[in-house]
């Protein structure tokens, strides 16, 4: 669909071709420039160029990431970007831009930073614009022959990025690809290993602040490495909820891991009740080393069970990590709404069909470690 509407918006400019010498295009004489989106180059025959000290790229470049429909009119030599919430009517010559909603009749002027060029029978944007009008970002990069945009999060590219999101930090030839961005979604990665790649249909959100993560080490103790990719996939206030993929990659077969709030949940009981004055936490942890620990919690009791509940909550806070060949989690133990009372700190092993729990352990906070009962 994306080629069709590029081959279609590619021959309405080509029919403004007759008109482009009504505007006077003055620009540098330097070196050509060269385009690439995501890392890849595209539009070779349509290069940016300086203009009065402004840089201007092709709006071709907009349907190369962004979800838009380009129409020229011939005839008021006027170029439509339309996409599925309003319509923006750019006109050569001018640096105004008219914006009219689909779905109501609102519409509104804004402006560019300079006036939109027609050259050679292509309309040309200032670079900068390119931010306000898509949330993309523009940058002439070292040596300055080359401009490279960068989608924002309403990227809709079906291109595979030129760089990885992410290398492993004990093998650089352990890559992570996105192999689509849809809006602020990523659906779909490609895993790079030793020149090998394959696909993975993990979809999670695009946050920038929690770039995914990549280990090369051997979990599951078979005598070859396995790749862990770790997603954050939900930040919050008292919450950070992250997902855990491993791969063998012989196979490309990935593993099952159970999530650590529900590994965790499978061997752990608690209970709370009230004691005078206090808060009484009682955890017994199940497993290969069996453990038991009593948390008093003072002068609460006036808050009750209504904000306590009866049981401690699991999972609030969870990150997972691979150290010394171990796939290890950590995951939060909490009362009330928010109060965190310590961390869940568990180790995964090989199991039967995958990896299973290994081993878990209770490690209080130093605020709270005060009220663990000897």
């Amino acid at each position: 669909m994306k080629k069709l509407i590029a081959a279609s918006a590619i021959a309405l400019l080509l029919a403004g071709h007759a008109a482009a010498s009504s505007i006077n295009i003055a620009h540098s004489a330097a070196a050509p420039l060269s385009l690439k989106v995501d890392g890849q180059a595209v539009l070779p025959q349509v290069p940016p160029f300086h203009s009065n000290g402004i840089l201007y790229v092709p709006a071709l470049a907009l349907i190369e990431f962004y979800p838009v429909q380009l129409q020229w009119n011939n005839v008021l030599k006027q170029l439509t970007l339309t996409t599925g919430w309003d319509n923006k009517v750019l006109t050569p010559g001018s640096s105004s831009i008219q914006v009219r909603y689909t779905q109501t009749d609102g519409s509104y002027k804004d402006s560019l930073e300079a006036p939109v060029i027609l050259k050679a029978g292509h309309v040309y944007i200032p670079a900068d614009s390119l931010n306000s009008l898509t949330g993309a970002t523009t940058e002439l990069e070292a040596g300055g022959t080359r401009v490279a945009i960068t989608p924002g999060s309403l990227s809709t590219t079906v291109r595979v990025p030129a760089d990885p999101l992410v290398v492993a930090g004990d093998n650089a030839k352990v890559k992570l690809y996105a192999a689509l961005k849809d809006g602020n979604t990523y659906k779909g990665f490609i895993l790079e290993v030793n020149g090998k790649k394959h696909s993975f249909d993990w979809t999670v959100d695009r946050d920038f602040s929690n770039p995914p993560q990549l280990f090369y080490a051997d979990v599951d103790s078979d005598g070859k490495p396995e790749v862990t990719v770790v997603f954050t996939v939900g930040t919050g206030t008292s919450l950070v909820v992250q997902e855990v993929h491993v791969v063998k990659p012989e196979q490309w077969k990935e593993l099952s891991v159970p999530a650590a709030d529900q590994a965790a949940s499978a061997v752990l009981s608690s209970s709370i009740s009230i004691d005078q004055n206090d808060v009484l936490l009682k955890l017994e942890l199940k497993g290969a080393t069996p453990s038991k620990v009593t948390m008093r919690i003072p002068d609460r009791a006036e808050d009750g069970l209504k904000y306590f509940g009866k049981t401690a909550g699991i999972g609030a806070v969870t990150y997972y990590s691979v150290k010394d060949g171990k796939l290890l989690a950590d995951t939060s133990l909490m009362v009330g709404m928010t109060e965190s009372m310590g961390t869940l700190k568990l180790e995964y092993k090989a199991g039967t069909a995958g990896m299973e729990l290994g081993s878990i352990t209770f490690e209080p906070h130093d605020t709270t470690q005060q009220f663990v009962e000897k």
